[in-house]
């Protein structure tokens, strides 16, 4: 990926070392595997299930320093800007203040901050920076369709609308002591905000307000945690998933149904494959709009696609259907499960129908 950065871009540093388990694509409840995160000449090879040798990793402990983030405007300097796709970015942002020394960060899994900019940011006359220049230029290859009315639920700050306008924004990872955070960006032409992270570089300092969410996790509540999501969606079900898995007393079986356009437009890939070398964690990505040739329903039978795919990858060359859902949930009846939707308007009621239908009502709607 294409990269700015003046800190280290390591997500592991964030989560620690892996667990490794053995494949598990469909996550079966009676193929969940106790983890093995051992190095090789320690192993004796036989895959036990109960080997002594198993281990989980670490959460740090928590810290009773006060929050930095305490429902005012806080300074964060941009540190790194990742290009994921052809218009969606990863930024990081490090706290920029000096007088909260005793301070540290936190922002509970699956809540968002809002960021705010001044209306006349323009003013400034700031360049775009050049990881935007070919999504700005126009030759960014993204086909712009007609949405048509769309119903758009305000969560700015009304009482400051005249000066600033502000937009709610995810954090995927979290470094506490590091006290930075990122965020997935998604770009939409003719968006205010997106054009007001165009003109971001490192080194900018921007203005964030939070914590705000209603969802709270509780360790060990559910047996299982299924997550829909679609596009940018994924923030907020990663964070919560990414939490259960950096915590060693959390056993929660987790199950992820990602949902993207085309392969091109899938966002986290590399730590998707990462996070599911743990025990309890699987994942399914169903692609709705990638062109192909073939008639391969499975990706690893579109012969477009194979190439492409990388080893394991559990790819699906359709859209999300009922049925699919229906699959996923059904073979979790003998547990207690919890599901978290998080899409655009008509992926959440099209996955909440389905959810209902099944007498689900253990769900959150992001």
């Amino acid at each position: 990926p294409i990269e700015l950065s003046n800190a280290r871009s390591d997500s592991a540093s964030l989560f620690g070392t892996l667990s490794k388990r053995q494949n598990n694509t469909n996550l079966l409840p009676d193929l969940f595997l106790k983890p093995m995160d051992v190095d090789l000449p320690e192993c004796c090879g036989s895959g036990c299930t109960n080997c002594v040798l198993d281990r989980k990793t670490t959460k740090p402990p928590t810290s009773d320093a006060p929050n930095i983030l305490d429902n005012s405007y806080r300074t964060f300097q941009v540190t790194s800007i990742v290009k994921c796709t052809a218009n969606t970015f990863l930024f990081r942002f490090r706290y920029a203040g000096s007088h909260d020394s005793d301070r540290q960060l936190e922002i509970p899994p699956g809540s968002h901050l809002m960021l705010r900019a001044e209306r006349g940011f323009r003013d400034a006359r700031r360049p775009v920076a050049k990881i935007f220049e070919q999504w700005r230029s126009g030759e960014r290859g993204i086909e712009v369709r007609p949405r048509g009315h769309v119903t758009r639920v305000e969560k700015y700050d009304k009482a400051e609308r005249d000066l600033y306008f502000s937009r709610p924004y995810t954090p995927i990872r979290v470094d506490r002591e590091g006290r930075s955070f990122e965020v997935l960006v998604k770009l939409e032409t003719g968006g205010e905000m997106s054009e007001y992270f165009t003109t971001l570089d490192v080194g900018v300092v921007t203005e964030w307000k939070g914590v705000y969410g209603g969802f709270s996790w509780v360790r060990n509540r559910f047996k299982y945690l299924v997550g829909f999501g679609q596009g940018v969606g994924l923030a907020p079900i990663y964070s919560i998933m990414a939490g259960v898995l950096d915590d060693e007393e959390d056993e929660t079986r987790l199950n992820l149904q990602y949902c993207c356009s085309d392969l091109d437009g899938v966002l986290m890939r590399t730590d998707l494959q990462a996070m599911e070398k743990y025990w309890n964690f699987g994942y399914s990505i169903y692609l709705s709009r990638e062109s192909c040739s073939c008639e391969g329903k499975l990706a690893r039978s579109c012969k477009c696609l194979s190439s492409r795919i990388k080893y394991n990858e559990p790819v699906f060359n359709h859209r999300l259907e009922e049925v699919d859902i229906e699959n996923v949930l059904k073979k979790l009846v003998n547990g207690s499960f919890h599901v978290l939707i998080c899409g655009n308007e008509s992926f959440t009621k099209f996955v909440e129908s389905c959810v209902t239908r099944l007498g689900i009502s253990d769900y959150y709607k992001f």
